[in-house]
């Protein structure tokens, strides 16, 4: 089955557009009106009114047009994201700042020399923000239609196992396009059927894809590593045939990283390398970052700081903080600083308890025992963790970054798995704003490997945003 085009497709980039003439539109409003009594106050900045309504509309229909044009380029509006809400949020705000900067360059070559540069620095974040909130409403929206419908896109899977059940599971939740899994095919001929009813095996492969036919299959994935070559190109060949696109899961995640590029010399395709993205002179930017942003937190969180630190003495006693020993960026030992949510000596009380997984070593009860009372209550807003902007600050830590490092987990990682430190740990990151305690080891794993192998600024801005609301819905946190 060939994927349709749906004509709702069109309602996202126009609600964008209207958005963001919007935005610049309420930024005139608030410059002109609200704002021009307390700003010739403040700084004698005169209210100007010599460019009207119609000016302002004229150059924010431009900057809704490169908007448009910068979602499109960087892959928005096609849903193609690793990390679906931290990638398209990055894309967003990368794509307002473009527009923003653009938008500026067009009113200073028109010659609208009295234009506000109070609606162009309005516009940066507050685009971003409108946009972002809409593109989470149409995804929710169009992707619980759909599925309700029947319109949804229908994958199915060459392979039982667990990569491709934890993949399955991924797009269920994360991805915006509405897919709906269809089943796990078995990748043996007449392998006994799997443990529930998505566990599908055919005597052929044109068995197969008959059933494909007949239920409207609209994607297949190959996530068989065990598949010999010539098994791999049938299939290929096929779904070629059968005009059923495919995806081929890569069966070398432990020799190759995301830092690397399909090229090819002579029609002969080849996987090479790339650097880092967080490398040279990107480290200094974002420690820069690190600094502008922690200085200020620290100064306006003063007040809270000592608060918790009253309401920690006052509930069980001194100390008021927990230091734990971590491991950091080549595999420096740092110690890291938390308010302290346990009670004194709670560490050594762990092998008692009776947690669902021995084996995980990240592993939290919901209701251990061992928690206080002020305890419980930071934890679930995350305020423990922000002694950790003294770790910022003196540099054994980034805002954002992977979950920093336990010495004993540490031990159990593989080649691939210590990569993460090649990096500064962070107070947020991927994982934080992704369900945190609700992910196993494996999906914090991978998502930590992935925000180290796709690192960028823009990124970081869409994790420290996105980490509000996960701290306001308490998503995962106990």
């Amino acid at each position: 089955m060939k994927q349709r085009r749906n004509a709702t497709v069109f309602l996202l980039p126009i609600g964008d557009f209207i958005l963001v003439i919007g935005v610049f539109l309420l930024g005139y409003w608030l410059r002109h009106y609200i704002l021009s009594d307390a700003l010739l106050d403040l700084f004698q900045i005169p209210n100007d009114f010599r460019l009207g309504l119609w000016h302002y509309a004229i150059s924010g229909s431009v900057m809704a047009c490169i908007e448009l044009v910068m979602l499109w380029a960087f892959g928005v509006y096609r849903a193609k994201f690793g990390v679906a809400q931290v990638e398209e949020l990055a894309w967003i705000i990368q794509s307002s700042f473009m527009a923003a900067i653009i938008t500026f360059a067009f009113t200073f070559a028109s010659r609208q020399l009295l234009f506000s540069r109070f609606v162009l620095l309005f516009s940066f974040p507050a685009a971003s923000i409108a946009v972002s909130f809409w593109h989470y409403l149409y995804h929710r929206l169009s992707r619980l239609l759909a599925l309700r419908s029947g319109r949804g896109i229908k994958v199915v899977f060459f392979g039982d196992n667990h990569v491709a059940r934890e993949l399955a599971d991924y797009m269920r939740k994360n991805v915006p396009a509405p897919y709906s899994i269809a089943g796990f095919i078995s990748s043996g001929i007449d392998a006994p059927p799997g443990e529930d009813t998505l566990s599908l095996s055919f005597s052929s492969f044109q068995d197969m894809f008959k059933w494909m036919n007949k239920e409207n299959i609209s994607e297949l994935i190959i996530a068989d590593p065990e598949l010999s070559r010539k098994d791999t190109a049938a299939l290929i060949y096929l779904a070629e045939q059968e005009d059923i696109p495919y995806k081929l899961v890569a069966d070398v995640f432990d020799l190759v990283n995301y830092t690397t590029r399909v090229t090819h010399i002579g029609g002969t395709i080849m996987i090479e390398s790339v650097p880092p993205p967080l490398s040279g002179t990107s480290i200094q930017l974002k420690r820069m970052t690190d600094l502008l942003l922690a200085i200020p937190m620290v100064i306006l969180l003063i007040p809270l700081f000592i608060l918790i630190s009253i309401a920690i003495v006052i509930d069980s006693g001194f100390p008021v903080f927990f230091i734990q020993t971590r491991l950091g960026k080549e595999h420096k030992k740092f110690r890291l600083i938390k308010f302290r949510s346990m009670k004194v000596g709670a560490h050594k009380e762990k092998e008692n308890l009776g947690f669902a997984d021995k084996t995980d070593l990240l592993s939290k009860s919901r209701n251990d025992p061992r928690i206080t009372r002020i305890g419980r209550f930071i934890r679930k807003l995350s305020l423990d963790e922000l002694p950790q902007l003294i770790n910022v600050l003196v540099g054994s830590m980034s805002l954002v970054g992977p979950r920093p490092h336990i010495p004993e987990e540490v031990e159990h990682y593989s080649e691939r798995h210590l990569k993460k430190l090649d990096v500064l740990p962070g107070m947020t990151g991927v994982c934080q704003v992704s369900g945190r305690n609700n992910l196993n080891y494996k999906e914090m794993v991978k998502l930590d490997l992935y925000y180290v192998d796709n690192w960028s600024i823009w990124m970081d801005l869409s994790i420290l945003i996105l980490t509000f609301p996960a701290i306001l819905f308490r998503k995962g946190a106990y």
